[in-house]
């Protein structure tokens, strides 16, 4: 009854104690278990209301600023001033976008996985970036056989290459994008400047920037790999990030025993 209690006071801290007989001490640890979830949520609830206060403070400071300092004359109402805070607006309602993409990530998956033929599918998901790629000089190589297969929600699958595409197009400074499919694998590798070893273990965190001011540059807001992490892990897969010579490489890797990433062949 006190665990209960304490468990509607959302207090995550309590644990049951094994009593030694099998049938309770079965219901404890699974009582437990959930605490644990429970108590990891809730840590991961705060963090997100924490770090999104704080993304939120930057445009909005800089907004309030601006606009103040016209409002008491300060400040010419200009063109250029105008474009700041367009610029700050716009910041603010991708934010919120992505934010919302973030949280839809980790809800759970409800929809089947379904079978992908994988090299058409990329092939049509590169057609969304022609304007991109030619811009950047980046050329795209699949080494995908014409029969690999991926068992996987549509859907994830478009966003995780979605975003990883433009993690590259924004940050790599990359002349060539691969994208290759082993058994249980894929992998998505540029050859641009890559980034230091020191990043790799927290590049899937929310809000980590590598290089903070070229992020605020091109627009960046640390949320599109750790979206990508989310989904990857409801497919039940697994992805790191690994420094090329030169470059990056993402490595999706499926679940063996589920077979829920089983390309038909290896890459050509």
């Amino acid at each position: 009854n006190n665990a209960v209690a304490s468990l509607e006071q959302s207090n995550y801290k309590v644990q049951l104690q094994p009593t030694g007989i099998h049938e309770f001490d079965e219901v404890f640890t699974k009582f437990n278990n959930l605490i644990n979830r429970l108590r990891h949520e809730e840590k991961l609830r705060k963090d997100l209301v924490s770090d999104t206060s704080h993304e939120l403070n930057t445009p909005l400071t800089t907004m309030i600023g601006q606009l103040t300092a016209m409002q008491e004359g300060k400040y010419p109402l200009t063109e250029e001033r105008v474009a700041i805070l367009k610029e700050q607006a716009e910041r603010l309602a991708e934010l919120v976008q992505q934010l919302n993409a973030y949280t839809k990530a980790r809800m759970p998956v409800t929809s089947e996985p379904e079978e992908i033929h994988l090299r058409p599918f990329c092939e049509e998901l590169m057609n969304h970036f022609p304007l991109e790629l030619k811009q950047k000089g980046i050329t795209v190589k699949l080494r995908i056989a014409e029969d690999s297969i991926i068992h996987a929600n549509r859907d994830a699958l478009q966003q995780i290459l979605t975003n990883l595409m433009q993690n590259t197009l924004r940050y790599s400074q990359a002349t060539e994008v691969t994208i290759e499919a082993t058994a249980h694998k894929l992998l998505f590798s540029d050859n641009g400047k890559g980034v230091p070893s020191e990043s790799l273990p927290y590049l899937f965190e929310r809000f980590y920037r590598v290089d903070t001011s070229r992020s605020r540059a091109t627009g960046g807001l640390g949320l599109g790999l750790a979206i990508v992490r989310e989904l990857v892990e409801s497919q039940g897969w697994a992805i790191t990030a690994v420094a090329g010579h030169p470059g990056l490489t993402f490595v999706l890797t499926g679940d063996r025993q589920k077979s829920s990433f089983t390309p038909s062949s290896s890459a050509l």
